[in-house]
């Protein structure tokens, strides 16, 4: 019996794919999440030969993303752009999180143990998205990744796993994350308790429109992120669509550019809540 029930949710973020007969599906995860989807993800993945996801999962891969990130020595200092109100918000969640079972938690204590002034220290040598993420998933502290959770399922079913691009293609396309906005939204943390909320209402809906709507301020709303690599997704999704039942998993701010390539091209794209 899972005695932990009330914490997974039913998938409203998940699109059928159709086109001259062959049915493939699209799903929108949330990188960071409070829920698990486990049952839902099982299903789709069951009834599909290829799992599509952005970049490698592995750990190696995601060892290498924070080592990457590491290396910022010369990129522009967070900290000094900051304000003093910013700092001091940002250092009293990262005190909380520090040493966390979180992503925020592992990286705080890879990066630097606790101290004093845990921002100024995160932001020494660091690449800015990096200092960005870690903050972002401590203030957030949830547990769930649906990445990860789909992919562990993925290779539990021996399914064909493929990547829509390759670790260097998404460390370019972080650091190709404005810098301004960056600060803009670390700035601005008063309000991530109510951005907080308002995603993960629309998230748990799958209303893919309040959600864009709601994030528009997100640093990772930009062109690096989804206008480049939209169009990118697409063709991969697409050429795998066309010689297997597919399911392919990207973050939901993408949605939105690649179901509308998708339906440019003929196919038909249904939710799908499961």
């Amino acid at each position: 019996m899972n005695l932990f029930w009330w914490k997974e949710k039913p998938l409203r973020t998940a699109w059928k794919v159709e086109k001259a007969g062959r049915i493939s599906f699209l799903v929108g995860t949330a990188h960071f999440s409070p829920y698990s989807f486990k049952k839902s993800l099982t299903t789709l993945i069951q009834g599909v030969e290829t799992v599509l996801f952005e970049g490698p999962l592995d750990e190696e891969s995601m060892a290498r993303v924070v080592q990457y990130g590491q290396q910022g020595e010369n990129a522009p200092s967070l900290y000094k752009a900051l304000q003093p109100a910013a700092i001091k918000e940002i250092n009293r969640q990262l005190s909380t999180q520090s040493g966390a079972s979180t992503t925020a938690g592992s990286y705080l204590e890879i990066l630097h143990p606790a101290a004093s002034d845990p921002l100024e220290r995160l932001t020494r040598g660091v690449r800015p998205w990096m200092t960005f993420f870690t903050v972002w998933s401590a203030f957030l502290n949830w547990k769930h990744s649906m990445d990860m959770e789909a992919f562990h399922i993925a290779q539990k079913l021996g399914k064909k796993i493929d990547y829509l691009e390759t670790i260097e293609d998404q460390l370019a396309a972080l650091d190709g994350i404005p810098f301004e906005r960056i600060v803009n939204y670390l700035n601005h943390i008063k309000n991530w308790r109510v951005h907080k909320e308002v995603f993960k209402k629309a998230f748990l809906e799958g209303d893919t429109q309040q959600f864009f709507s709601m994030t528009g301020e997100f640093p990772t709303r930009c062109e690096s992120i989804l206008t480049k690599r939209d169009p990118i997704f697409f063709k991969g999704i697409q050429a795998s669509m066309k010689e297997r039942r597919t399911v392919a998993f990207v973050g939901v701010a993408h949605i939105p550019g690649i179901r509308k390539l998708f339906i440019e091209e003929g196919y038909q794209v249904t939710q799908d809540a499961s």
